[in-house]
């Protein structure tokens, strides 16, 4: 359980759903339970946020592939759009933001998420140039808006599996 939750908490830094005193708080939390967890004792001897993070960075990226399920990876995943979807007012702020979406993406298979995003990079890169007729605004809000409904989907089928 230990590679699962490091490869997790690993996701969650490189996304930004989780901040390293966060971690550290559930290492205490847990240790009070479980004295024997040994992630917790191993963040636990770690007294600041900048080690907690240097130690995450550490683990190698593909630990989070190894130890995670596509099912995981997902969640994760739509976790950070629905956390940051808002957060991205203007086209700068959408490529760090797809970024991460395509960096977790591509270990999954969802053709639907890959085949949007390559349709809004191509229309995006289209209308920047001048070679389309749709303003880049426009594309960029019409992708925000298909990223919501895309993660509004996906929660609800998540919900629905679970019954």
């Amino acid at each position: 359980m230990s590679d699962i939750e490091k490869a997790i908490f690993k996701a969650k830094l490189e996304l930004e759903t989780i901040t390293p005193e966060e971690i550290q708080r559930w290492a205490i939390e847990t240790l009070e339970k479980n004295p024997s967890n040994d992630l917790a004792l191993e963040i636990c001897f770690l007294s600041t946020p900048e080690q907690v993070v240097s130690y995450f960075k550490q683990l190698s990226q593909t630990e989070i592939y190894t130890y995670l399920t596509e099912t995981t990876i997902k969640h994760l995943l739509v976790d950070y759009m629905l956390k940051k979807l808002n957060l991205v007012k203007v086209q700068n702020d959408l490529f760090p933001f797809l970024q991460k979406i395509l960096i977790f993406s591509k270990f999954l298979s969802i053709s639907n998420l890959a085949e949007m995003l390559n349709f809004y990079d191509l229309n995006l890169y289209s209308s920047l140039e001048g070679y389309a007729p749709s303003e880049p605004e426009v594309v960029f809000q019409e992708l925000l808006a298909d990223l919501e409904t895309f993660c509004s989907e996906t929660s609800n089928q998540e919900s629905s599996n679970n019954f």
